[in-house]
């Protein structure tokens, strides 16, 4: 397994702007806006570009703000909040179309 650090001083400059920029935060207000106004999360290799930085710089950055912005609790609640909404999924949409029809 390969092993790569960032320089601790360009984690620390970079990594806001790399979260702000990033899907890391998801937020509604997207939805709110017209269709024109929309700034949707950008992949890595945009974010790389826009900095001037390398795409696997930018990634291990991301990555690692993350873990540093996040509690355990957050990850978790996370977690069980993507559970729920498969199950619920599973018993709304997918369970309704394998039950026998009724006429």
């Amino acid at each position: 397994m390969a092993f790569f650090a960032v320089d601790p001083a360009l984690y620390r400059r970079y990594k806001d702007q790399i979260l702000e920029l990033s899907n890391s935060f998801q937020r509604d207000r997207n939805e709110h806006l017209p269709p024109g106004q929309r700034r949707p999360g950008l992949s890595d290799r945009e974010i790389a570009e826009q900095l001037g930085l390398e795409e696997r710089v930018v990634t291990e950055i991301r990555c690692v703000a993350e873990r540093d912005r996040y509690g355990l609790d957050e990850w978790e609640r996370a977690i069980e909040f993507k559970r729920k909404a498969c199950r619920d999924y599973v018993e709304t949409k997918i369970l309704r179309f394998l039950k026998p029809s009724d006429q």
